[in-house]
């Protein structure tokens, strides 16, 4: 914050024995099906989207079959509609990816876009793994680019370069942070609307950190935003070697927000995975103030359409405080669903009988931050003279005083704390 703190997708890849290509080619289309006299296709005609060729390889891995979004067996495999593929072809195709639900997106457009793609090895079409050279249009079946000699191949990643360009770098081999930057800046553009309503935004993350989650969003259809804003679904946060997340801004409005706040392993753990994995198990528990709990409390309180945390608070800052800073505080409290007094005539008007009435508390806010004091004077001064300050206040308005880090920590643990 700023002023407020400081399916199979990781599966074993490696090349091994070449196979032929396999049977002839046989395009997707219905038309082409064989169909028995029950009105269900032949299994021995199943054959991928991509490669199109049912034989299973170790290059191919097993064939799977898809019939809107989930995966098919037995009889409900055999149908028209059904759309079958391997399980490499599906892994290394780059726009495939699995929902929150674990139903497969993007299989029948990556399916329409690969076969208008011929192959560099085989020259039939359904090549839907090109070569990662910008500029490059070669393109392959996957079992084929495992025929092609000299490709080299970013296992971690899915991607692949062609013979002619395997001195280029994949993007784990990029050392420089510019360059990382401009790679960053071109997954930015390419999931520029959201296909599925995912949108991520990295708390206290590496450089490194948030180049994998850009690229992970990317395979995703989400979007990745620097700052917070209300459509972020998911804070991804760095975590010290205890476990501790730091305490940013973006941290604490998705707890006011209700939103998922999870450790970057669970972005490695999807990656892995293949799809979206629960996020329950890589929840954010403790902050590096050693809070705990806050983001599935908040998360509860949205859920159970709970009161909000500052509901009947009223508050009053009052001091010296970084511009950046306050607006922060301000934002937190109003997100929280607290009141905001400006200027003591606004403070006056509030502190009535409505106000009591409604059992609304009016806090007085002052800047517990001393770590700016000047050489003349020691920080028990000024934290004396800014106490003084603000219980003056308080007391010709009937108001209680908090210092700042009381809003901090009643959001980050979402209850609030004793006044004291």
């Amino acid at each position: 914050m700023k002023g407020v703190a400081n399916g199979d997708k990781k599966a074993n890849l490696e090349p091994k024995s070449k196979s032929s290509p396999g049977p002839k080619s046989q395009t997707i289309e219905v038309k082409t099906q064989k169909k028995t006299d029950s009105g269900l296709l032949d299994i021995n005609d199943r054959s991928c989207a991509f490669c199109h060729t049912s034989e299973c390889t170790q290059e191919s891995g097993e064939l799977l079959s898809y019939s809107q979004g989930k995966e098919v067996v037995g009889d409900e495999a055999n149908v028209s509609k059904v759309i079958h593929v391997h399980v490499r072809c599906r892994n290394w195709t780059p726009r495939i990816f699995f929902n929150a639900n674990g139903l497969i997106q993007n299989l029948e457009s990556e399916v329409a876009r690969a076969n208008k793609l011929k192959c560099s090895h085989c020259g039939k079409k359904g090549a839907g793994l090109g070569c990662y050279s910008e500029r490059c249009q070669r393109s392959y079946h996957v079992p084929c680019a495992y025929e092609t000699s000299d490709c080299r191949w970013g296992f971690d990643e899915f991607l692949i370069f062609c013979p002619k360009h395997t001195s280029n770098k994949f993007p784990s081999e990029m050392k420089s942070k510019g360059r990382k930057r401009n790679n960053e800046k071109k997954y930015k553009t390419s999931v520029s609307n959201a296909e599925n309503g995912l949108v991520f935004c990295g708390s206290d993350l590496s450089s490194e950190q948030k180049y994998h989650l850009v690229k992970f969003a990317t395979s995703n259809g989400a979007i990745v935003s620097k700052q917070w804003r209300d459509t972020v679904t998911h804070v991804i946060a760095a975590k010290d070697s205890d476990g501790a997340c730091a305490r940013t801004f973006k941290l604490l409005m998705a707890i006011l927000n209700g939103k998922w706040i999870v450790t970057f392993e669970w972005v490695k753990a999807c990656m892995e995975a293949g799809y979206l994995v629960k996020e329950e198990p890589y929840e954010v528990h403790l902050d590096t103030h050693g809070c705990s709990g806050g983001p599935k409390a908040g998360r509860s309180r949205i859920l159970n359409n709970g009161p909000k945390l500052f509901k009947n608070v009223r508050f009053y800052f009052i001091g010296d405080f970084v511009d950046d800073y306050k607006t922060d505080l301000i934002t937190l409290v109003t997100t929280g669903g607290g009141t905001i007094s400006a200027t003591k005539d606004q403070l006056l008007s509030a502190c009535n009988d409505v106000d009591v009435k409604m059992n609304k508390v009016t806090l007085v806010v002052y800047n517990a931050d001393v770590s700016d004091h000047s050489e003349y004077e020691s920080e028990e001064s000024i934290k004396f003279q800014r106490i003084a300050a603000a219980e003056d206040v308080a007391q010709q308005y009937g108001s209680r005083v908090v210092g700042h880090i009381w809003i901090l920590e009643s959001v980050a643990a979402c209850n609030l704390l004793p006044f004291t």
